[in-house]
């Protein structure tokens, strides 16, 4: 599988990396923390590093409710929350597991209320071995909806900072007040079944590009402790 990508970016937004920022994975599943890991971007874990799926307007529903009920009822073995949202890798330590999501999103409420720039990060990995995520109709929705989550995040964070990094196989047309940047990858092969290497490569394909545009290292290969602490910070 080839990879190759274009950068959609009508209103010429410029990416600082001489400022202090941080970076938010906002889905659609895990392989968007990992990516965003291997371009050493990854400072602390998030409540959203390990969910599946998380479509933009789940997002947009979780922040009205100021992440109410987020953690499911893990203590009963249940890990979809009332969003339809499943949270991943969870840790075999329930209470403690508990803790840690409660510390993620302490951090991300603080976070996105600090005088930083903030660029999130939205991946549609599943494209490359899904049929469903390759409808237009499916990836035509995600983006309207992201553009109300846009929206509502500057309805909500007045003074916020931010860029949304939109990564997907389909280029759209970025409205003049949108801080999206539209990252068009093509692909010359797609599958109808989950290979590990599949979305190994495109992770790494996206982490590279994510490390260029940044200009920080690319460090794919993540050792036992550093895996560890992906899942536990």
């Amino acid at each position: 599988m080839n990879l190759s990508f274009k950068i959609n970016n009508p209103n010429n937004i410029i990416i600082n990396t001489k400022e202090d920022y941080n970076v938010i994975p906002f889905g659609h599943r895990c392989g968007t923390a990992m990516s965003v890991k291997y371009a050493s971007l990854r400072k602390f874990s998030l409540p959203f590093d390990w969910t599946i799926p998380l479509y933009p307007y789940k997002i947009k529903n979780i922040l009205e409710n100021n992440f109410e009920d987020f953690i499911p009822d893990v203590k009963n073995n249940i890990f979809e929350n009332k969003y339809e949202v499943i949270i991943s890798h969870f840790d075999d330590d329930i209470l403690n597991g508990i803790k840690q999501y409660e510390r993620r999103i302490e951090r991300f409420n603080r976070i996105i209320k600090e005088n930083k720039k903030i660029y999130f990060v939205y991946m549609n990995e599943d494209y490359i071995y899904s049929r469903k995520y390759r409808e237009k109709e499916l990836n035509d929705k995600n983006f309207f909806d992201m553009l109300e989550l846009e929206k509502f995040l500057k309805k909500k964070y007045l003074n916020i900072n931010y860029t949304i990094l939109y990564f997907n196989f389909f280029e759209y047309k970025i409205p003049k007040d949108s801080n999206i940047i539209n990252i068009v990858l093509k692909t010359n092969k797609v599958y109808d079944n989950i290979c590990d290497n599949n979305f190994n490569n495109y992770r790494l394909y996206c982490a590279k590009l994510l490390s260029n545009v940044f200009k920080t290292k690319f460090e794919p290969k993540l050792n036992v402790k550093t895996m560890d602490n992906l899942f536990t910070e």
